[in-house]
């Protein structure tokens, strides 16, 4: 008998462990998860994070890996507030409707008590919420954190552009599971201050640079650069990175952004990880051809995008690259 249920068990384990591999193939921003220590976030946050309100802008976040991410932050000490829709799901349709993704924006951005905002997902949707939200419902809280990436990368550039909130290009809750040990020390070093570098980075043109960082999806940049609430990039570090893109879209959208002035001004870029996107050699070659266009130091290979080692990029801390590295200084 005592060999039947360890089988059975076995059984269970094994399909569970082939759902949860199936899920991770089929979304980008989903990662196995390896390590076991449970309490690996614990003041991974900023100091001043007590309270933390998870929300889903984009796409419904239907995996286990999203669920299990922000029973992590529980696990790390924070108290989550999980706003109302954020797994509630329109039949046959990838998001949540579209009022309830604006009720939790306005409601996570408004309580006095929460002091970050944490993306649950990314995946689409955040164009039509930003395009369909009334910014005079939010209040003005510099100080809040707002962290995600992906799709997300909207909503944060929306941010820099409303000077508002504190955007954070980093880790969401589907992704934190299967986070590197590096990642989770990067999100800790650069929530806390701390020097985080020097990370060794491929020059394609070459020279220094410094500035605030503005970090996001090539594909996403691409929307945003038509829209109303597109950054200020001027005196800006770019960080770049994609994923399921055919070398010809990587091509294309970086063109546009070139054509929409979106280059203008800055002080370098960084491009980083491609992930899903074809032909890695062709995309490199592409980058490679494209950077002496933008008449800056260019560089490639820093760790952030939709990879499992993941290096937050936080839009109101300066960073430096020389010497082939890129190194965001301590802060008080």
């Amino acid at each position: 008998m005592k060999k039947f249920w360890l089988l059975m068990f076995s059984v269970f384990a094994a399909a569970v462990c082939f759902s949860s591999s199936k899920e991770v193939q089929k979304d980008a921003e989903l990662f196995e998860e390896t390590d076991t220590n449970l309490k690996r976030f614990v003041n991974v946050m900023p100091p001043d994070v007590k309270t933390i309100a998870c929300i889903a802008p984009g796409s419904y976040p239907g995996s286990k890996s999203h669920k299990r991410g922000v029973e992590l932050l529980r696990l790390a000490g924070y108290k989550v507030k999980v706003m109302p829709n954020v797994f509630v799901r329109q039949e046959k349709v990838a998001q949540a409707p579209l009022d309830g993704r604006l009720a939790d924006f306005y409601a996570a951005w408004n309580d006095p008590e929460v002091d970050m905002v944490f993306c649950v997902r990314g995946g689409r949707g955040s164009e039509e919420l930003l395009d369909n939200i009334d910014w005079s419902k939010l209040k003005k809280r510099p100080e809040l954190y707002f962290q995600g990436y992906s799709d997300i990368t909207l909503i944060l550039c929306a941010l820099q552009a409303k000077n508002n909130g504190h955007p954070i290009a980093g880790p969401m809750a589907g992704s934190m599971s299967g986070m590197t040990s590096d990642s989770i020390s990067a999100m800790r070093k650069i929530n806390h201050g701390e020097t985080l570098g020097p990370v060794k980075v491929k020059t394609i043109v070459p020279g220094e640079c410094k500035g605030l960082p503005i970090g996001g999806l090539l594909q996403r940049f691409a929307v945003v650069a038509d829209k109303p609430y597109r950054p200020d990039t001027r005196g800006k570090v770019i960080f770049i990175e994609g994923v399921s893109l055919t070398p010809a879209k990587v091509r294309e959208n970086l063109e546009k952004l070139l054509e929409k002035k979106f280059f203008d001004g800055v002080k370098g870029v960084v491009f980083c990880r491609f992930a899903r996107c074809g032909d890695a050699k062709e995309v490199k070659r592409i980058i490679e051809e494209f950077a002496p266009k933008l008449k800056v130091p260019v560089y490639s290979g820093f760790p952030f995008g939709h990879v499992q080692r993941i290096y937050p990029i936080d839009f109101t801390r300066p960073v430096e690259v020389k010497n082939g590295a890129v190194t965001f200084p301590a802060v008080k």
